[in-house]
C-alpha cells in the first residue's frame, strides 16, 4: 500500500512539474518562408535525373543506332515550377538549458521518374542551441554538403554529381571553439539512397543502409573568418548488398557487408562583390551523395551464391566564381574521375557485376556560365550548361573494374529561371 502511494505521489508531482513548465503558443514563433519557382530549360542529350529532367545530373549513353548516331542524342524542351518549394521556421522557448527552434520545409520535386511531381518533405528537424554547442535531430543537409558553401549555379542540380546533394534522418551536434566549428553526425538514408542488388517486393531504395544497421558516420571541421570559410569533413558506411544469395546448391541467407570511406575539402573567398569557391571529394561508393561510383562483387562461392565486395573509388572537384549585386556573372567548372575498383573484380561469364550511380562513367566535366537580375524578391536566371561524360564500351579490365575505351556523350544545356520568394 505504501509503495503505492509513493509512486502515486511521485507521478503526480511529475506531472504537476511538467504542467507548469509546459510552453504555450506564446512562446513560439512562426516564419512561413518559400519561392515559387519556373524553370524553362533545353536540352541536346536525355540524361540520368529526376523531376522531367529538371534535375539533371549527366548525359545518359544507352548505345547508338545502324548510322552510328547516339540513341538518347534528342533535343527536348521543358517548363516546369516544380522547384517550387515552402517552409515553415518556428522559434520556441528555452528549454534544457538550449534556444529551440525547428524547420519543416516540402517542395514538389519527386525522388524518381516514376514519381517527377511528388510533394516531398525537404527538411524537419528540431535544434537545440547552447552557448557553444547545438544539438540537430532529424531531416537535413547531409554534413558532405558544407553548410553554406556549395556552387550558386542557375541550375536545380546546385553543381551535382560534382557538389554532393542529400538530405537525410540524422543527429547531428557541432561544438564551437573561436572561429572553429566541429560536427559529428549519424546518418541514416532515406530519399538519397546507396545502391542494392536486392529485388523484389520487399525490397526499398533504402535497404542496403538499413539492412547495414549502423549508421553512417560523418565528422566534418568548418572555420571562418571575415572573408574566409575552410573546411574538410571524413564519412564512414556500412551497407549490406544482399539479404539473400542463389547458388547451385540452392538459396542462403547473405551476411557479406561493405565498408566505405569518403572526405572532402573545401574553400570559400566572398568579399563585397565577389565570391569564389573550390570544393573536391574523394572517397569510396558516395552514390547516397548524389556522386558517381558504387561498387562491384569482387569473389563468388559457386555453391552457396555467397560474395564480397570492392569499392570503387571516385574523385571530383569543382570550381565556383560568381561576381555582382543585383547584376550577377557566374561561371561552374567541375571535373570527375573513376579510379577504379580497390580489388579484382569477378568474372562473371565475362562481364561484371556491379551496382551504384553509373559506375561505367570513367571521367565527366561540366562548364556552366550564367547572368542573373536580383530585384527586390525577384530573381532571373539565364544559364548554359555542358555536361560531358565518358561510357566504358569495351576493354574491360577486371583488375580495376575501368574500361580502356570509351565513348563521350554531351549534352547541351540552356535554361531560363524566375524565382519569386517570400
Amino acid at each position: 500500500m505504501l509503495k503505492r502511494f509513493a509512486g502515486a505521489l511521485v507521478a503526480s508531482l511529475l506531472f504537476i512539474g511538467a504542467s507548469a513548465q509546459q510552453p504555450s503558443l506564446n512562446d513560439f514563433k512562426l516564419d512561413f518562408y518559400g519561392f515559387v519557382r519556373t524553370d524553362y530549360y533545353l536540352d541536346t542529350y536525355k540524361g540520368n535525373d529526376v523531376a522531367y529532367e529538371n534535375f539533371y545530373l549527366v548525359p545518359l549513353y544507352s548505345g547508338q543506332d545502324a548510322n552510328g548516331d547516339d540513341l538518347n542524342e534528342q533535343t527536348s524542351a521543358n517548363l516546369t515550377a516544380l522547384a517550387s518549394r515552402m517552409g515553415l521556421k518556428i522559434q520556441g522557448p528555452e528549454l534544457l538549458g538550449a534556444k529551440t527552434s525547428a524547420v519543416l520545409e516540402f517542395d514538389f520535386g519527386g525522388i524518381t521518374k516514376s514519381e517527377p511531381t511528388l510533394f516531398r518533405i525537404r527538411h524537419a528537424n528540431v535544434v537545440f542551441n547552447w552557448e557553444k554547442s547545438k544539438l540537430l535531430v532529424g531531416q537535413s543537409w547531409h554534413p558532405f554538403f558544407g553548410g553554406g558553401v556549395y556552387p550558386q549555379v542557375g541550375a536545380f542540380n546546385t553543381g551535382a554529381p560534382f557538389q554532393s546533394f542529400n538530405r537525410s534522418p540524422q543527429i547531428r551536434y557541432d561544438y564551437q571553439i573561436g572561429k572553429l566549428d566541429v560536427g559529428v553526425a549519424a546518418v541514416y538514408e532515406s530519399q538519397f539512397t546507396s545502391r542494392s542488388f536486392d529485388t523484389g517486393d520487399y525490397s526499398t531504395a533504402n535497404q542496403a543502409q538499413r539492412n547495414g544497421i549502423v549508421p553512417e558516420l560523418a565528422l566534418v571541421a568548418e572555420y571562418k573568418s571575415a572573408d574566409w570559410t575552410l573546411g574538410a569533413g571524413v564519412e564512414m558506411k556500412r551497407i549490406k548488398p544482399r539479404m539473400t544469395t542463389d547458388g547451385d546448391a540452392g538459396t542462403f541467407n547473405a551476411d557479406e557487408f561493405l565498408i566505405s570511406k569518403g572526405s572532402m575539402a573545401y574553400v570559400k573567398y566572398s568579399h563585397e562583390k565577389l565570391m569564389v569557391t573550390i570544393k573536391s571529394f574523394y572517397g569510396q561508393n558516395m552514390t547516397h551523395l548524389t556522386l558517381l561510383g558504387g561498387y562491384a562483387v569482387a569473389s563468388k562461392d559457386e555453391q552457396t551464391g555467397a560474395e564480397t565486395y570492392t569499392n570503387y573509388t571516385n574523385c571530383t572537384g569543382l570550381v565556383n566564381i560568381v561576381y555582382g549585386q543585383k547584376w550577377q556573372v557566374g561561371l561552374f567548372a567541375g571535373y570527375g574521375k573513376n579510379l577504379g575498383t580497390a580489388d579484382e573484380v569477378y568474372n562473371s561469364n565475362g562481364s561484371a557485376l556491379v551496382a551504384g550511380l553509373l559506375p561505367g562513367i570513367q571521367n565527366l566535366g561540366r562548364v556552366a556560365p550564367h547572368i542573373a537580375y536580383n530585384i527586390a524578391k525577384l530573381r532571373f536566371v539565364a544559364e548554359c550548361e555542358i555536361t560531358s561524360a565518358s561510357y566504358g564500351t569495351s576493354g574491360f579490365d577486371f583488375s580495376d573494374g575501368t574500361y580502356a575505351d570509351t565513348h563521350r556523350a554531351t549534352n547541351k544545356r540552356v535554361s531560363l529561371s524566375m524565382v519569386y520568394a517570400f
